[in-house]
């Protein structure tokens, strides 16, 4: 029997990966520190975070429904995908479906569903919004349980360019900048279904590796996706003061739990680059080889909201 898990985000993703990816540490410290070790890579990262601590980080007590969230005077943008995505979207190819009567328990009835496949590696629906200096955005989020992204994923992606939103996409091994773009993906950190768990993928100005750095909670225990369960996310993102400067910070909630703050960030140089684009993303590598289209890799989304301020799971 499957279960729903509610996941808020604020922040950038991209599809920007290779074997160097860094990771983050709560020991590591701006201009490289000891940068920690994923499964593939190791290296500094230009930027640090304090840890988790619990609580909720200033996100808001769960308890309003999804209408109620729409209709706040921060809220840029939200879809509950009753029905059909909304027209907002552009739908960058791929296989995006919407499935009736799979809805998050009290919220809903339909879901929106990424299918991932030989000859199909993305799945993406991309809204682009007026140029803001803080984000969040939250949404559920539920792995198939046959889903395999041990070949390598990437998930949701919250970011600006000078071009949006083309601008911060095919930016593989590019550093940015300052004046470019910026992104920052919150998705799978290993692998699903085998103590995988949510976390950061950024690129920024002052990282020290050439494929991006990731950040993971250091709150025991950790955000652990659970395959055919949903998960409320949301994490933020703030830019730095621009200029030469690191005030720049971006944090997450997995189901109403704070993972962590995380700062020193250079996002950008130039106060014309602002946050404006987020892609709803499933993205798979298949590095270990790509399932057939008869059985694709799925991942359902719902209740997407877009905001200025912390949003907070649904009522329960």
């Amino acid at each position: 029997m499957r279960e729903w898990i509610s996941v808020a985000v604020v922040g950038v993703m991209l599809c920007a990966c290779s074997e160097d990816e860094a990771a983050w540490t709560p020991s590591s410290t701006a201009g490289g520190g000891q940068g920690g070790t994923t499964s593939s890579g190791s290296g500094g990262t230009g930027a640090t975070g304090t840890g988790a601590q619990g609580g909720t980080g200033g996100a808001p007590a769960p308890g309003q429904t999804l209408a109620e969230l729409c209709a706040r005077p921060d809220t840029i943008f939200c879809d509950g995908f009753e029905g059909a995505y909304k027209t907002d979207w552009i739908e960058d190819g791929g296989d995006v479906r919407i499935v009736a009567g799979a809805g998050v328990p009290g919220e809903g009835s339909d879901v929106v569903e990424f299918a991932t496949y030989q000859g199909q590696g993305s799945s993406k629906l991309i809204y682009t919004f007026d140029n803001e200096p803080l984000v969040y955005v939250r949404f559920d989020v539920q792995y198939d349980l046959a889903y395999d992204n041990s070949g390598g994923s990437h998930g949701p992606i919250l970011g600006g360019s000078m071009n949006p939103p083309w601008g911060m996409m095919g930016t593989a091994g590019i550093k940015p900048n300052g004046d470019d773009y910026f992104v920052l993906n919150f998705e799978p950190r290993g692998t699903v279904g085998e103590g995988g768990e949510l976390g950061f993928y950024a690129y920024f100005v002052n990282m020290t590796t050439t494929w991006g750095t990731t950040f993971d909670s250091s709150l025991e225990p950790p955000p652990t996706i659970v395959p055919g369960s949903w998960h409320c996310a949301e994490y933020g993102l703030r830019l730095n003061t621009p200029g030469n400067t690191t005030d720049g910070t971006a944090n997450f909630w997995v189901d109403g739990v704070h993972h962590g703050d995380f700062g020193d960030f250079q996002w950008r140089t130039i106060d014309g680059l602002q946050i404006n684009t987020f892609n709803l993303d499933s993205y798979n590598h298949f590095n270990d080889g790509a399932p057939p289209e008869s059985s694709p890799n799925l991942v359902r989304y719902d209740n997407v909201v877009v905001s200025r301020s912390p949003v907070g799971c649904l009522a329960p």
